[in-house]
């Protein structure tokens, strides 16, 4: 039997999470958790902010992908941290899908490619390939994408 006063504090402490900025259902759980809040309670609570439209994985999911697409980012550094923040496969895939219509990796990386290398004038060509590799890896561009951007310039 869970306590009113519990489950107030729990949603009041899941509301002042979401106030800030939009979360995932994991990370308001985990928070929760981290408050000493039973199960039961949390799972009350959760229950509460999803029906009322509070919390919404998909919704989160889709804004996450497009504040973090203008970094930019490659879509499996995206997919990553979204599986990080506890989002459910079945969720991630449509999000990325949607948001590849509009974001082309590939222009991505040339500019990428373009700002850094005016960055790098000075820099032995060796030492300035391998850095850039190594942050567009970083940053989730596709191995085979890199590669071909990296050869282009070399030419």
């Amino acid at each position: 039997m869970q306590d009113r006063d519990d489950l107030s504090k729990a949603r009041n402490c899941a509301l002042r999470l979401i106030k800030f900025r939009l979360r995932s259902e994991k990370e308001v759980r985990d928070k929760l958790k981290e408050k000493g809040f039973a199960a039961e309670t949390i799972d009350t609570a959760v229950d509460f902010l999803k029906k009322t439209g509070l919390l919404d994985d998909t919704l989160f999911a889709r804004l996450w992908v497009e504040s973090r697409i203008k970094r930019p980012l490659g879509l499996a550094r995206l997919r990553l941290e979204l599986k990080k923040k506890g989002i459910d496969k079945g969720v991630i895939e449509p999000v990325l899908e949607a948001a590849s219509a509009n974001y082309s990796e590939e222009e991505a990386v040339k500019n990428i490619i373009d700002m850094k290398i005016k960055k790098m004038r000075g820099l032995d060509p060796v030492k300035a390939k391998r850095r850039l590799y190594g942050f567009l890896l970083r940053r989730g561009y596709p191995y085979g994408l890199v590669m071909d951007a990296l050869k282009e310039i070399e030419e």
